[in-house]
């Protein structure tokens, strides 16, 4: 893959700010063209919508209840990943220390690490710790690297020190999901929650070098850019050529209520251009096929400068 990523440093624009997209919009020979999102396009998910979209290279911004906080779900083993990453940059601990895995150990509720258990135990490095946490979304992995952080309000303090904002962790995920069954407290619930606009803010500091060592950026971005999960969202919109670094969330249904869907990341054009991009939808009532349509709707328009 092309390290189109390596620190090119994007200046912060004052950017102009779409609250609200219209049903359709005119060109100047008065034909009607596609708009970026309609009315119809946010019903369609029968739930809260939360979006940010920052095209650096067109100056340009989309933000849709960019200040609300959405359930993050399974995103959040991105934040949990650079908070571990900068304690390895403050020599606080090693990505190649080992820490071991025992089958009591494993979480019930997506646990892919079972399979590579030998035995009743196994030691797996840090490094390979974050590499299942983003590329299979594996619970007892997060659940670890949350441990090793601290805790759950260390991670978002080491955010908090990073210049991150609108993001926290609270409870890890084997806590967090039985939780999450109690659905109508959960959605009003504030804790393990991102704001979109926090969470683009968070992804742009990572992408260009602002937020962890070289050495720590260029690990997890690889991570996110093979990470494979969600292909009918983010992208499934992105045209030939484009590569996306990202981190899905996905939330059970509840009594016909998906707690979250969820996708996040940086959209790279093969001309090194760059998008950072949050998609959240809560409470939603719809298939997933038309959550994850809404999402790849978003990249699409995002990616032909239409948001």
């Amino acid at each position: 893959m092309p390290r189109r990523w390596t620190f090119t440093i994007t200046a912060l624009f004052a950017l102009p700010i779409v609250m609200a997209p219209p049903a359709v919009s005119e060109t100047k020979a008065g034909s009607k063209k596609e708009a970026a999102l309609t009315a119809k396009d946010l019903a369609s998910v029968q739930g809260e919508v939360g979006i940010a979209v920052l095209d650096t290279s067109k100056k340009k911004q989309f933000l849709l209840n960019q200040n609300k906080p959405f359930p993050m779900q399974s995103v959040c083993k991105l934040p949990v990943s650079i908070a571990i990453l900068k304690l390895a940059d403050e020599g606080k601990l090693s990505v190649q220390e080992k820490i071991t895995i025992r089958r009591s150990d494993v979480l019930t509720i997506h646990s892919p690490i079972k399979e590579a258990i030998k035995g009743e135990q196994s030691d797996f490095t840090i490094r390979d710790l974050i590499t299942r946490a983003i590329c299979d979304s594996d619970n007892t992995c997060c659940d670890l690297l949350i441990k090793r952080a601290g805790g759950a309000s260390a991670v978002t303090s080491l955010l908090k020190e990073a210049g991150a904002s609108g993001v926290r962790i609270d409870r890890p995920e084997g806590q967090l999901q039985p939780d999450s069954l109690q659905i109508a407290r959960y959605l009003k619930d504030p804790r393990d929650t991102a704001t979109p606009e926090g969470m683009i803010d968070l992804l742009q500091k990572l992408y260009t070098g602002h937020l962890l060592s070289k050495d720590s950026t260029a690990l997890l971005l690889d991570d996110l850019f093979k990470c494979k999960t969600g292909p009918s969202r983010i992208s499934a919109g992105l045209p030939r050529g484009w590569t996306l670094a990202h981190k899905t969330g996905t939330g059970r249904d509840v009594a016909g209520q998906n707690a979250a869907t969820n996708d996040v990341g940086v959209m790279v054009s093969p001309q090194g251009e760059t998008i950072y991009i949050a998609v959240f939808v809560k409470g939603s009532r719809a298939k997933i096929e038309v959550r994850e349509a809404l999402m790849a709707k978003v990249a699409a328009r995002a990616a032909a400068g239409d948001m």
